[in-house]
């Protein structure tokens, strides 16, 4: 992933810590200072650290002011941090008081910051707009995110346009919008599948500037913050999703030093007055956020936002950590990292007709499998099993192409053994293979990333004699080694030319032990729709 310094010349002249966009510090750049009112500095002894993004910036200037003057007087210091780093740039600061992103959904994710129980209240907002340009207006069928999603996907030549979702929430908070959309209405393998080729085929915006389209082909997703800041958001059109609304949500996060320390939680006390009190509207309003609640601030009479559409529909919520990872993962394929072991049912009725394809279900499997070993990264680990009953005695499996380093050569060595996936007349030896490869992944257990195991199924547990029981299948990973962590997900065909999977409840409960989950596939775009779901997050990030 490549680093974006940002640099973000602010107010003063002191020196604050330089980060790049992904919020990691850098040694090689300085950044503009950021002691805010430093003209009053050394009248005022009390200061509060800030750790910011830079679209909230302009608002902690703007109240700098008058908290910088009066016998209780504070003096505010920034240090600006973007995007999927910034939580790291608060744990390493011992003196940092408060933690300000552009997101609530940032803090959802695995982190090491200290911060108060009381964290995470929302204290501005800025919503999401469809921009095009001026001569290709959004159809009606497109302008809502489930329209735009499908439009998309399609072969149509459209692309989508965002910031770096890692980089940002104005694309962490674009793409998720439309993921949660699609998830809501068709599940999470068709979001999975729709995220995977917006991204592929669009183009994403890197640095500091909005993410404006360049041709008629293009459909932005841009806050209406940076909208409003451009100045050119009469140069566009520009459209208010009408499903849903995407809601950008800057959130306040004291750290728990900062409010266990009376001095300093005073400080804050006063900073959170200034940006949530009733003289807050202004300094929103005069950078175009919105309040807590979403709706337009009225400044002087006149509303902040008096060129754009008003929004339709309920917000959707802050994205959970499952969806961030779905979008992160997505947008930047090296943090698909992952030791993967790919299981294949090929007993007889893989040789059906999948519904939704004129293939063999074998034939859309091989497909979902190709495309997995083109999603993951150099960095992987990758191999391939077939199985059904006594498929290589006395195992039920038979190893196609050892799982190993996902070089040039074991990706041209899983190719080959992906051509070898035929459906045979053979039963499903299911729990049998499962407890196997589960074995196998924790015996070759690789550190420093997630291990996974990932089976094809369009049959139950059957025509296999000598198979142990689900309970012994339950029991058996109940008994391995919780240290080496190996994730298991089962993607399971119910067509209605095939036998169907065993219940669900059932085969969920006994894999619980280890976590392992159960998607059911109803026709061919859902199979490929799952396996991009566990590629792009699925199983990774549970």
């Amino acid at each position: 992933m490549a680093a974006i310094v940002a640099a973000i010349a602010l107010a003063g002249a002191a020196v604050a810590v330089a980060v790049n966009q992904l919020g990691h510090r850098s040694s090689s750049h300085t950044a503009a200072g950021t002691l805010a009112g430093l003209s009053s500095a050394a009248a005022c002894t009390r200061q509060v650290h800030v750790v910011t993004a830079s679209s909230f910036v302009p608002v902690l200037n703007k109240v700098s002011g008058s908290l910088a003057s009066g016998s209780n007087c504070v003096v505010i210091k920034t240090t600006v941090a973007d995007g999927q780093g910034a939580a790291s740039v608060v744990a390493s600061s011992p003196d940092a008081d408060v933690w300000i992103p552009d997101d609530a959904s940032w803090r959802r994710l695995p982190n090491d910051a200290k911060l108060s129980g009381t964290a995470g209240s929302v204290i501005a907002t800025s919503p999401m707009y469809l921009v095009t340009v001026k001569n290709a207006p959004l159809p009606a069928a497109e302008s809502s995110w489930v329209g735009l999603a499908t439009m998309l996907s399609q072969q149509t030549g459209t692309r989508l346009v965002i910031r770096d979702p890692a980089a940002s929430a104005d694309g962490l908070v674009a793409a998720g919008s439309m993921g949660d959309a699609v998830f809501a209405l068709s599940g999470p393998l068709q979001s999975a599948l729709d995220l995977m080729r917006a991204w592929q085929k669009g183009r994403t915006v890197t640095g500091s500037e909005p993410a404006f389209p360049q041709t008629s082909s293009e459909v932005a997703v841009v806050p209406e913050y940076a909208l409003l800041r451009s100045g050119r958001a009469d140069k566009y059109n520009v459209t208010a999703p009408t499903d849903a609304t995407g809601m950008m949500r800057f959130t306040w996060n004291p750290t728990a030093g900062a409010a266990a320390d009376p001095n300093r939680a005073g400080a804050l006390n006063a900073l959170h007055d200034a940006l949530t009190g009733p003289n807050s509207t202004a300094a929103l309003a005069a950078n175009h956020l919105r309040g807590p609640t979403a709706q337009p601030i009225v400044e002087s009479g006149h509303a902040a936002v008096p060129v754009l559409p008003a929004q339709h529909g309920k917000s959707l919520a802050t994205l959970s950590q499952h969806h961030v990872w779905h979008v992160l993962t997505t947008w930047h394929p090296d943090q698909r990292k992952a030791k993967v072991l790919v299981l294949v049912d090929v007993s007889g009725s893989q040789g059906n007709t999948a519904p939704g394809s004129n293939l063999p279900l074998i034939q859309v499997v091989q497909q979902g499998v190709t495309q997995l070993a083109t999603l993951l990264p150099p960095t992987s680990y990758l191999g391939l099993w077939k199985f059904g009953y006594h498929l290589s005695p006395p195992n039920d499996y038979q190893v196609l192409a050892p799982t190993a380093a996902l070089d040039p050569g074991q990706q041209q060595r899983f190719a080959r053994a992906t051509e070898q996936l035929t459906a045979q007349n053979s039963g499903t030896a299911l729990y049998n293979t499962i407890l196997a490869a589960y074995k196998d992944q924790q015996a070759h257990f690789q550190n420093g990333m997630p291990n996974e195991v990932l089976i094809f199924t369009d049959g139950k547990n059957e025509d296999a004699p000598d198979s142990i029981s689900i309970d012994q299948l339950k029991a058996n990973l109940a008994a391995a080694d919780p240290n080496k962590r190996v994730q298991i997900g089962v993607l399971a065909f119910r067509g209605p030319a095939f036998r169907g999977p065993a219940p669900v409840e059932e085969l969920t409960d006994a894999l619980s032990p280890v976590g392992g989950q159960v998607d059911i596939l109803n026709n061919a775009n859902d199979v490929l729709g799952a396996f991009v779901h566990a590629v792009s997050g699925g199983l990774t990030h549970t």
